[in-house]
């Protein structure tokens, strides 16, 4: 058994035995008095609660009406103490729609003490509905795959486990693709899989015991949370999730069942989509769109959760040409390279077996394509990402790139993930845009760009974009991209009322907290509530707004068109 088994198992048992809450005090105080450091961001923590219960603990504690379901149970999967003030808001709008919540989370002492003093006394912990699986259901598991697709495709308990496990041991191990034949892999994702099996038993047991009528979520493709969102799907329970959007103080929304479960939360579903389509559709909506995503730009706000364009400035397409020496007489193709180990298997399906797989075999096309300028852009967020993990590997892109052999040819650019270019930059030199579903594949779009796709889940089939059915076919149109013409203004129309729909209509704009991500090397997030003092949470716009969707049983949070 290892060591986080025994933790939960130890754990489980002093809970039923009800010893759990004195040896939590004991270890606290034990703490307390030998780490100073520990005792010092005590004192801190301390000192910002009272602050927060004296000046809006009665605001957010007043009682809610909830006469339309008061047996109405939300489940609140906890995203964390990093996000705990923007939780709360939200799950006062739920207490608004009528819904009592509960909150699931891993035990963290000030968390609790928020809650209760906002009025959320219900607090369960995962380690309460844990019961490790032997260790040997995970051994006969991995027995029986004989591919990386076997692992993907493993199921358990009614949930993804081969996926999840697959999902987190690339991010634990930095790579892109796993050799399950391999015996150093398999006994490295052995903990991962035991682990997610383990969740996926106590997911079941969660459901069973609780009986939530609505789920509120976030980060669905790791353990545990995955776990329990197939879980709830299969009860016929649908997940809310709640995500950054692609600047501060704004969420995006998305009711999950099983007819959606593999799309993008930042997509557009089928009812806003027609909607967007068949609407009015006029000169001030595009200009509203170009403001917003240059505006994002140009502030540096562009997806701040991972610090993407915070160093960045904007460059003249003269000046773009002459920093990648681009050859005016060719077409100019940009690759967006997708970290390989974050987030590989979350959204709908890939041509490729792996982001790995794609990039490399996208790189070999490019070196032979000499009729065309190649640019690959390395994903900045690979930065911060390292950062936060402490990881100072380069990233794992160039490593693919060297593996290739050799030098590239001269067609091809690389721009690092430090580059001080602004991606809206290359715009203005772009003529394709390669991806598998990256956002900016939506941004190009919009622009005219034509873009390539390799994957389905957010933006494909929609009449904007080149979509390939097959790897050959890919690889075949990438070969002769440069005969590829631009969007037609009926595909660039399209494009924009899709963006426009994505950034402009479907983030949820937070003014009872806030939501901001700072310049600094983690791109930290830093949140405080905003309510005047003296109102009521039920006087709160943004959350009255967020309330009438939860009723509502929209897929799509949608903002005033107004």
């Amino acid at each position: 058994m290892t060591h986080g088994n025994w933790k939960t198992t130890l754990k489980r048992f002093l809970s039923h035995a009800r010893l759990l809450p004195a040896v939590r005090t004991v270890h606290y105080q034990l703490r307390r008095a030998v780490d100073r450091d520990f005792r010092e961001q005590e004192w801190l923590l301390d000192q910002e609660f009272r602050q927060f219960a004296s000046e809006y603990g009665q605001a957010f504690r007043h009682p809610l009406s909830a006469e339309p379901g008061e047996g109405k149970r939300v489940l609140v999967v906890s995203s964390g103490s990093l996000g705990q003030l923007v939780e709360i808001a939200l799950v006062k709008a739920f207490q608004l729609a009528g819904y009592r919540p509960l909150v699931l989370t891993d035990y963290d002492r000030w968390m609790g003490a928020y809650y209760r003093e906002v009025g959320v006394q219900e607090l369960l912990y995962w380690h309460e509905f844990v019961c490790p699986v032997p260790v040997s259901e995970a051994v006969r598991a991995l027995a029986t795959l004989s591919s990386f697709e076997d692992l993907i495709k493993l199921d358990y308990c009614g949930a993804r486990v081969g996926k999840y496990a697959a999902s987190t041991a690339l991010r634990h191990l930095r790579v892109g693709r796993l050799d399950v034949k391999n015996q150093a892999i398999r006994d490295a994702l052995l903990p991962f899989l035991h682990r997610a099996m383990s969740y996926a038993k106590a997911a079941q047991e969660i459901v069973k015991t609780l009986r939530p009528q609505l789920v509120l979520s976030v980060d669905l493709g790791y353990s545990p949370r995955g776990e329990l969102f197939d879980a709830c799907l299969a009860a016929g329970i649908k997940t809310i999730t709640w995500n950054a959007a692609h600047k501060n103080n704004q969420l995006m929304l998305k009711r999950y069942s099983p007819a959606n479960r593999d799309v993008h939360p930042a997509s557009l579903s089928t009812k806003t989509w027609n909607d967007l389509k068949t609407g009015p559709w006029t000169e001030s909506d595009r200009e509203r769109l170009r403001r917003e995503v240059v505006g994002s730009y140009l502030s540096g706000e562009w997806y701040s959760e991972v610090g993407t364009q915070f160093h960045t400035t904007l460059q003249e397409a003269a000046e773009v040409r002459r920093t990648l020496d681009l050859d005016d007489r060719k077409k100019t193709a940009v690759i967006f390279s997708h970290i390989f180990w974050d987030g590989t298997f979350f959204y709908g399906t890939d041509l490729f077996g792996s982001y790995e797989e794609w990039f490399v075999e996208t790189m070999k096309v490019a070196c032979a394509n000499p009729h065309i300028n190649w640019v690959v852009k390395i994903h900045p967020a690979n930065i911060v990402k390292n950062v936060r993990d402490g990881v100072g590997s380069e990233p794992s892109e160039l490593t693919a790139i060297r593996s290739l052999g050799g030098t590239l040819p001269s067609h091809v650019r690389i721009i690092q993930p430090d580059s001080r270019m602004s991606t809206l930059s290359l715009y203005s030199v772009m003529d394709y845009c390669v991806t598998v579903r990256g956002t900016v594949g939506i941004e190009a779009a919009s622009l005219g760009i034509s873009v390539l796709t390799a994957g389905t889940g957010r933006y494909d089939r929609l009449g904007f974009t080149i979509d390939s059915d097959s790897k050959a076919q890919y690889l075949n149109r990438l070969a002769h991209i440069q005969e590829i013409p631009s969007l037609s203004a009926d595909q660039r129309g399209l494009a924009e009322r899709f963006a426009h729909g994505v950034f402009v209509l479907r983030p949820f704009s937070l003014h009872t907290v806030t939501l901001e991500y700072q310049r600094d090397a983690k791109a930290t997030l830093r949140s405080r509530v905003c309510l005047p003092k003296g109102q009521d949470v039920r006087a709160a716009t943004d959350l009255c707004a967020l309330a009438d969707w939860i009723r509502s049983g929209e897929e799509d949070f949608l903002a005033s068109h107004t």
